[in-house]
């Protein structure tokens, strides 16, 4: 059989006009080229290239119902692109939402309205919040804020160690949200550090009163109706709150500084002071109290300028001259002694 004789029998079978012989010898023939490869030359598979696209150009619709098809299927992609992009503003904006600690803004009305900051180098920084308080940041510390505070409250969220500056306002307390605890102030000038791995949290008060208490809200294990446990902190105390045993510890600060109100130069230059002359001026150079535990200390006496000196340096300085010996218990500082003879 010639290859037009063959043509011609695929016509006919296309059209029903085949009889069972010649049905059989086609599927025979496909039969067989399902097994073996066929050798085509060029012009051959130009021919059959040729007869792929007709048959598909046959399936289409024609130009007058493509038209009519076209707008279904521009209707469909916009559709498909605005999909495609709400499922990317989900992508991007949802972990920004669902990872924020509990420690940070409890309620999030849109991020337009908070501001959050995270200290990425190495360096200490200064931030500047809507009351002029100051905030200087530690390295790898986050913060944030609204950038609109109301008028009953200022409210800070940190993870991390920072110091503030807090303007004074009456009217509108200051909350500062760290870990399991929150710093309520008034004006004052303090500093937090609520690292997240941390088994402690710790504030350090530099000026002003302090008052540190749990945060229930976001202790998960805290009973509902339980009242807060906390303490309130003077100049140059702090306190270490631990998060699993839920107890405070206070004490002095590692550098106690005089206070901004005192005048250290004139305050702390003795000559042949009496011992209760010299506690009354560390007392109120520091606001630390200090309490002698032989009376007969006393009527010891000194002769120096310690104005120059940290606290402790000056202490040691004035017990050695005395003969009398310092230590410090929590928040006050102990001075022991036979007394002078």
């Amino acid at each position: 059989m010639t290859k037009e004789e063959f043509q011609d029998l695929l016509h006919r079978h296309k059209s029903g006009k085949c009889s069972g012989e010649e049905i059989q010898a086609i599927d025979t023939w496909f039969a067989k080229i399902s097994k073996d490869k066929l050798e085509l030359s060029e012009l051959e598979k130009g021919q059959v290239s040729e007869r792929m696209l007709s048959g598909i150009r046959q399936g289409l619709p024609d130009v007058t119902e493509r038209k009519r098809i076209r707008p279904y299927y521009s209707l469909i992609f916009k559709i498909a692109a605005s999909l495609t992009l709400l499922v990317l503003i989900v992508y991007l904006l949802f972990p920004r939402i669902t990872n924020i600690p509990s420690n940070k803004l409890a309620v999030i009305l849109s991020s337009a309205d908070v501001i959050e900051h995270t200290n990425t180098t190495q360096a200490v920084e200064t931030i500047q919040l809507p009351d002029s308080s100051r905030v200087e940041l530690k390295p790898n510390a986050e913060i944030s804020y609204s950038k609109k505070w109301d008028d009953q409250k200022r409210e800070v969220h940190l993870v991390g160690e920072a110091f503030f500056e807090v303007v004074k306002d009456s009217s509108r307390p200051f909350y500062v949200y760290g870990g399991a605890i929150v710093t309520k102030v008034l004006g004052t000038s303090f500093s937090v550090n609520a690292s997240t791995d941390s088994e402690s949290i710790e504030v350090s008060v530099h000026t002003g009163k302090v008052s540190v208490y749990e945060d229930l809200q976001h202790n998960k294990t805290s009973q509902h109706g339980t009242e807060a446990s906390g303490v309130v902190l003077t100049p140059n105390e702090k306190v270490k709150y631990f998060v699993n045993d839920k107890h405070w510890v206070t004490s002095l600060v590692e550098r106690p500084k005089s206070l901004p109100s005192s005048n250290k130069a004139v305050a702390l230059v003795f000559s042949s002071t009496p011992m209760k002359e010299i506690i009354e001026s560390i007392e109120c150079t520091y606001s630390i109290g200090v309490i002698l535990e032989n009376e007969a200390s006393y009527d010891c006496t000194f002769t120096g300028d310690v104005s120059m000196m940290e606290l402790y340096d000056m202490l040691d300085v004035i017990c050695k001259s005395t003969g009398t010996n310092y230590e410090v218990k929590g928040t006050k500082i102990l001075i022991t002694g036979r007394g002078c003879e």
